[in-house]
């Protein structure tokens, strides 16, 4: 099992996650979000009252940089969590000491 760069792996998640609600906030600035919701919803035999609030570019802001920070903690993680297990099953046994 290879070795995972936290570092690296964090920023790839951030990203990812911080530009799909990115595409969404422009479908909200666009105007089209509650279409879509309404679409997804019936595709999946779902009835909701949910109704999609005008755009507004503080939240906007505040969620994709939630998302990106929320994003690389978990990439993070998950990397250290990969790199610790890999050098448990590659050993056999549990190491003493973690390096992070």
């Amino acid at each position: 099992m290879g070795h995972v760069d936290p570092n690296r792996l964090g920023i790839v998640v951030g990203v990812v996650l911080s530009a799909w609600h990115a595409v969404w906030e422009g479908l909200v600035a666009a105007g089209v979000a509650q279409r879509v919701v309404d679409f997804v919803y019936r595709l999946h035999s779902v009835k909701s009252e949910m109704v999609v609030e005008p755009f507004d570019a503080g939240r906007a802001g505040t969620l994709l940089l939630l998302t990106a920070g929320l994003g690389y903690a978990a990439g993070a993680v998950a990397a250290l969590l990969w790199n610790c297990l890999g050098a448990v099953c590659e050993r056999g046994k549990p190491t003493s000491a973690v390096r992070l």
